[in-house]
């Protein structure tokens, strides 16, 4: 069975305001994982996004569960062949990497002459693998990871990219920088992506848990969430749960979570930034990551 090769724009938003004359004064930030691509334009003058996209691998169904979807360095190719703006030359670029390996050591053990070792440890690195790191200073860590040699060579010399951060790091930095007021007592954060989610826990500030899951089906995301919440000793009763990305209000798996979980709402969005008309049919809790990403340091 073969999948089809065309891939649509999910979201294609951009303010009326963007002038190619003003490229030098925009931000271009990208998320990549292997169901989709997004980006957003941010103007430094004005500190407002006036952009965001979105476009999705077609996947075809296989025998029984399985998914056949377009390989990944097939889909970079085509997505940029398919955004001109991509190619622009903009004041600077920085990519989230959504890919599963990667791993949190203490600040103290990082060598980064190491680093590919140390990922291995826990991770099954392959021969081509490039391997990256982002410094979380705010918890003495380093948050290493890989990205395949093909697909980082794509995105390096076609987006001009200035920084490659891994997804769970980003949303560390993020959820940290907005909701820092707000830690008094423990918050789980769940951010829905295509077919993945990532699991933070927060307490006090401290990071408790972060990890990231795949999952099929709503009720596997909920089991998850659960499962993880009583063997950490958390009430799932009693502690609070803040949910961001790509998840609907009204939707299968929301109704499940407030189902089964008591204190949850979802994630506002960065009062930092202003935000233009386009936004305007975006969720507050959607493209969490991708709009902070700014922000973060990373």
């Amino acid at each position: 069975m073969t999948v089809s090769d065309n891939i649509l724009p999910a979201v294609n938003r951009i303010d009326t305001l963007y002038k190619e004359v003003d490229l030098g004064n925009y931000f271009l930030s990208v998320q990549v994982g292997e169901r989709s691509f997004s980006y957003c334009i941010l103007d430094s003058v004005t500190n407002k996004y006036i952009g965001i996209g979105e476009l999705k691998t077609p996947i075809a169904k296989g025998p029984g569960t399985q998914e056949i979807k377009l390989p990944l360095v097939t889909f970079l190719k085509k997505v940029v062949a398919s955004l001109p703006i991509l190619k622009k030359k903009f004041m600077a670029c920085k990519v989230i990497w959504e890919g599963n390996k990667s791993t949190l050591i203490p600040e103290a053990l990082y060598e980064e002459d190491e680093q590919k070792k140390l990922l291995s440890f826990n991770i099954e690195v392959d021969p081509d693998d490039l391997i990256f790191h982002d410094q979380l200073t705010d918890y003495h860590a380093v948050n290493i990871f890989a990205i395949p040699q093909k697909s980082a060579e794509i995105l390096t010399l076609t987006l001009a990219v200035d920084h490659m951060s891994h997804i769970s790091s980003v949303l560390i930095k993020s959820i940290l920088l907005n909701y820092r007021e707000h830690l008094a007592h423990p918050k789980v954060f769940l951010n829905v992506r295509d077919g993945w989610f990532d699991l933070i826990i927060l307490d006090q500030i401290k990071l408790h848990y972060v990890n990231m899951f795949e999952f099929r089906q709503p009720e596997d995301l909920v089991y998850y969430t659960i499962y993880v919440l009583d063997q950490l000793g958390f009430n799932s009763d009693q502690v609070e749960v803040i949910l961001m990305g790509k998840i609907t209000k009204n939707s299968t798996l929301s109704t499940l979570i407030f189902k089964y979980i008591r204190k949850v709402e979802f994630a506002h969005r960065n009062p930092t930034y202003n935000f233009s008309y386009v936004f305007n049919e975006i969720p507050q809790h959607g493209y969490f990551s991708l709009l902070n990403l700014n922000q973060c340091g990373l």
